[in-house]
């Protein structure tokens, strides 16, 4: 059934004639007429009386007017709601983030729903690719080289990667004075997002040195709890090493030659047609993290 054909027979009803109606759908009484037409043509039947003087339902149009009205009210307000997503910052927004920002993200969720009250948000912290085009997630927040043509990305900022140790193992096990040291020491690897370990590390030059370490994860957080216990040198973003760096618990192993700065983006699979909310936060990140 004609969705379109059904409103306008239902206003047709309302105004109690063609005319009338014509004016508050702003069309043609002839438009009218024909899209009138055509509907009681798909159903083979008549649904309205006419007559030179006035327009009444059938029976049968009396009983789909009324089947029709609360229907119609139901799809006005789906409409509405769906306006209101693009226009407005409302609804449950699913951000989903590497674990190494996860805590910076929380904070600047708070700050967006006290501005905007009737948001709600879900932070979802993954290690692994979130598909975009599949599923919840409307955002994402994505570090390193993106290498998908169909998605669209808005540049963050760079965050600083680096070797670090506890000053404890560097003294029981010696700094190394130059990136080919690392070999003789334990090394805390990291896993890429198919599973895989990353057995090359970056270095500021541009090359890349191969490494192998015993302990290998996904998990930053993982990651600095064992170099936190010793266990060796690890390879962390700034948002993961920062505040053990600054209480003095770790130690930069080799800054000016080993590690890379990391381009970080927030990610999303439309250009356009994007719910306001979308808009919003990645705005919102923009402005955050250039801060």
């Amino acid at each position: 059934m004609d969705l379109v054909a059904c409103q306008m027979f239902v206003t047709t009803v309302d105004a109690g004639s063609i005319t009338a109606a014509a004016a508050r759908l702003g069309l043609s009484r002839p438009t009218l007429s024909r899209r009138l037409a055509a509907l009681e043509d798909a159903l083979g039947i008549a649904l309205l009386h006419r007559t030179t003087r006035k327009l009444t339902p059938t029976p049968t149009g009396l009983r789909l007017y009324r089947r029709l009205q609360p229907l119609l009210r139901e799809v006005d307000g789906v409409t509405e709601a769906l306006h209101a997503e693009r226009d407005g910052v409302v609804g449950r927004l699913v951000v989903s983030v590497p674990p190494a920002v996860a805590d910076e993200v929380a904070v600047l969720l708070v700050h967006l729903m006290r501005e905007h009250p009737h948001l709600e948000t879900e932070l979802r912290s993954e290690v692994g690719l979130t598909d975009l085009r599949d599923g919840e997630v409307e955002v994402a927040l994505r570090a390193g080289r993106l290498d998908d043509p169909d998605l669209v990305q808005r540049r963050l900022g760079a965050r600083p990667v680096r070797a670090v140790a506890t000053p404890a193992y560097l003294r029981e096990h010696g700094t190394p004075m130059a990136p080919e040291d690392l070999a003789v020491h334990a090394l805390l690897l990291g896993l890429h997002p198919d599973g895989t370990p990353r057995t090359a590390w970056p270095l500021r030059d541009g090359r890349w040195l191969p490494v192998a370490g015993r302990l290998r994860t996904a998990d930053q957080n993982a990651t600095l709890a064992a170099c936190l216990a010793d266990g060796g040198i690890a390879l962390l973003s700034e948002p993961t090493y920062a505040s053990a760096l600054d209480a003095g618990r770790l130690a930069f192993v080799l800054p000016d030659q080993v590690g890379t700065d990391i381009e970080l983006h927030a990610v999303f699979a439309r250009r356009t047609l994007q719910p306001a909310r979308v808009r919003a936060f990645v705005d919102a990140a923009v402005a955050w993290f250039r801060r």
